[in-house]
């Protein structure tokens, strides 16, 4: 729920006019008829003319009755009047209700449908705390107006074969507690009964931001002439909150001008869905009653067809081993199974309680394995992704990036913009090198607004990706998606001097991540430059061994001459861009480490793929961040993390740790010959290129050595030495 005071400014009517409220899409008029019914079901009097005026006299003008039920008198409006009481409110309230639907129902003539109401006695301000009333009272009203109900209560054979019954109500995301509730209560009913539903918006329109206005799904339903007029005199008749009570503090006006600009449009908003047109808040309802009336109800666990759709997403991974994989849609877990195979743990997500129970005792003996009660894309866990990592850094399990996400039958269950959230999360969710994976049958689909090749399609016009693989046949269509990069090639330099110790685990780490490169790209399109003083044999020897075990990692011997580190990566750099010479410089990534470093599988990966998320053309150096290892000392660990900023946008600079497209190298500088901080210089000369030439992120991170003397007098060593010696000393 958000917090925010009707007191506040908010968001004035003008900053939605240019966000475009006027230009959403429009939504056809429903053709009402008699013997329909619209139930509007409201937190508070007034909430029914803010909202659904128009709705309310379009129904009636067809011959529809309307029935506004009221969770509440409203008494709690001014909880700190000092002249009414929360009795005097609920009898004030009750008259201008009575007013106010006199007022909706004006000229409207003899043919027009009836409207009446009725509160249902709910305690104003509290309903965030009884859900289960409110849905228990609207059942019973709602079961007095549908064909079977009023059959029931004697209205004989012809009132069972009488009209639709439609609900209107709050969006169950408009902020205020009793708003939400209600309209969650409303929701859930609509997809229990298959009835269509307008949800409209109140209380967002002032404290909602206009960006926040596509991802809502509303539509424009205009006003007929006479609508606004009604409107207005109805809104007057609720005196109470578009008037001060009296001129005491406590007696304001809860509706001020300010606000009521917003209602007095030409148009009414609602995010309208039907069992013609689903969305994600229908999902629970509508796969519970499915898996109720069915153990298995697409047969994953008999049919030949699902048996080789689940071998075709497994072939089409492009890693033979996953980290953490979130598979969305999970139904009754056997791909959540069969993912598990490949995953050191993987977390499941389904609408459907019924099935989340099923694919429990299915996946009793995967204990890495799990499905969780989830409603995507609203209910995305927080613990699945980066954005819930710890203070603690990588070492903390909690909030670990996900490697894949397995989009499987799910994503024409969904309306466009949920998709799109949908997608939005997985983006936030993934690593830096993550990928994902869609599967959807291509034949056409029922009462949902999309199809397997639009949900295809959408994702794969969509810049942030880059279609890795496909596989189409005519029922399914599988793709793997990683994430856009404008670099085709990469090239890794890492200078070495007296490292024999450290230079096998590092090397070891960059094989991974030249793998990964090549999983995500072609083979034959990454290399690494280890450049070595020539007269280091232990070093050498060590480079040697490793590029007999990798062919991909070349050796560079340094002959004798000043400069040092400097040197080293400026000459390995030259090397690298002669092994790739005919890739376009735009196109060829150059990244540096050390010898006593161990980088991740996705650092390779992850550079131009968050660099591409800066520019468009990808032309950025990416700054990474460096941890300590596991086995560093407890004393030096809390003074490194009590005084490194592990965050995006951080003050530091580290050739252990960076990157950045050739093109952008050479326009830079390059690597300066100098004994020291030659990064620091690669990193002025690319800012000097301009501020969004450079990334600083702590998404690409690496672990390098946490010993005390180093090979340079001003390096990573010293620094770790002098910080150690300030926290003796301090002590």
């Amino acid at each position: 729920m958000v917090t925010f005071d009707h007191r506040d400014a908010g968001t004035d009517e003008a900053g939605w006019e240019a966000a475009g409220v006027a230009g959403l899409p429009a939504l056809t008029p429903r053709a009402w008829a008699p013997g329909d019914t619209l139930l509007v079901a409201v937190a508070h009097p007034d909430d029914e003319t803010l909202g659904a005026a128009g709705l309310i006299r379009a129904a009636l003008r067809g011959g529809a009755d309307v029935h506004v039920a009221l969770a509440t008198a409203g008494e709690a409006s001014h909880p700190d009047s000092p002249t009414h009481t929360p009795a005097d409110l609920v009898r004030l309230r009750r008259a201008e209700m009575h007013h106010a639907v006199a007022a909706l129902a004006a000229g409207l003539g003899p043919e027009a449908g009836t409207l009446t109401w009725e509160s249902l006695g709910l305690p104003d301000g509290r309903l965030a705390d009884q859900l289960g009333e409110v849905r228990a009272a609207l059942e019973r009203v709602l079961a007095e107006r549908t064909p079977a109900g009023r059959a029931a209560a004697g209205g004989g054979p012809e009132a069972e074969a009488s009209g639709a019954v439609v609900l209107a109500s709050h969006d169950p995301d408009d902020g205020h507690g009793d708003h939400d509730t209600v309209g969650a209560a409303a929701a859930a009913l609509a997809a229990e009964h298959d009835l269509e539903l307008y949800a409209f918006p109140l209380w967002f329109w002032h404290w909602g931001a206009p960006e926040e206005l596509r991802a809502r799904r509303y539509r424009r339903l205009d006003l007929a002439p006479g609508d606004a007029e009604a409107r207005r005199a109805a809104l007057d008749a609720h005196a109470s909150q578009t008037r001060p009570l009296s001129d005491a503090p406590g007696d304001e006006a809860i509706l001020p001008e300010r606000t009521i600009a917003h209602f007095s449009r030409g148009f009414e908003t609602f995010r309208r869905t039907a069992a013609d047109d689903g969305d994600a808040s229908r999902a629970s309802a509508v796969f519970d009653r499915l898996y109720r009336a069915h153990d298995d109800p697409w047969h994953y666990l008999t049919s030949p067809y699902e048996a080789r759709k689940r071998a075709l997403t497994l072939a089409v991974l492009p890693r033979p081993r996953y980290g953490t994989v979130v598979e969305a849609g999970a139904s009754i877990g056997v791909l959540t199974a069969a993912l598990a195979e490949r995953a050191e743990r993987v977390v499941g997500l389904e609408a459907s309680q019924v099935a989340v129970e099923r694919a429990a005792a299915h996946l009793a003996d995967v204990p890495h394995a799990e499905v969780r009660l989830a409603v995507l894309p609203a209910d995305w866990p927080a613990d699945l992704g980066p954005a819930a990592e710890a203070d603690g850094g990588p070492d903390d399990d909690a909030g670990a990036p996900v490697d894949l996400v397995v989009a499987s039958e799910i994503g024409y269950f969904l309306q466009p913009e949920e998709l799109d959230a949908l997608v939005d999360a997985a983006d936030a969710a993934l690593g830096p090198g993550g990928e994902l994976l869609l599967c959807h049958w291509r034949q056409p689909i029922t009462g949902w607004p999309l199809d397997g090749d639009a949900v295809h399609d959408r994702v794969a016009a969509d810049p942030r990706w880059r279609l890795l693989s496909e596989h189409e046949e005519a029922d399914l269509r599988l793709s793997v998606h990683t994430r856009a990069s404008a670099a085709t090639h990469a090239v890794v330099v890492v200078p070495a001097k007296d490292e024999a110790e450290h230079l096998p685990d590092s090397l070891a780490g960059l094989s991974a991540a030249l793998d990964r490169w090549e999983a995500q790209h072609t083979q034959g399109s990454a290399a690494a430059v280890v450049a070595v003083p020539d007269d280091d044999a232990a070093t050498l020897e060590a480079a040697r061994a490793a590029r007999a075990r990798d062919p991909r990692i070349h050796l560079l011997e340094l002959g004798p001459g000043a400069g040092g580190v400097g040197r080293a990566r400026a000459e390995g750099a030259r090397h690298a861009r002669g092994l790739f010479s005919d890739v376009p410089a735009a196109a060829l990534w150059l990244a540096c480490t050390d010898a006593d470093t161990r980088v991740p599988a996705d650092w390779l990966v992850g550079q131009p793929a968050l660099a591409a998320r800066r520019r468009a053309d990808g032309q950025v150096m990416v700054l990474g961040t460096v941890d300590l290892p596991a086995h560093a000392g407890e004393g030096l660990a809390c003074s490194w993390r009590a005084d490194y900023e592990h965050r995006e946008g951080h003050p530091h600079v580290h050739g252990a740790n960076l990157g950045l497209p050739w093109a952008l190298y050479e326009q830079a500088g390059g690597f300066a010959a100098v004994a020291e901080h030659e990064d620091v210089r690669l990193a002025e000369g690319v800012r000097a290129l301009g501020e969004d030439r450079v990334l600083a992120t702590d998404r690409v991170r690496v672990r390098t050595s946490s010993r005390l003397e180093g090979r340079t007098p001003g390096g990573f060593a010293g620094f770790l030495r002098d910080l150690l010696e300030e926290a003796s000393a301090e002590n």
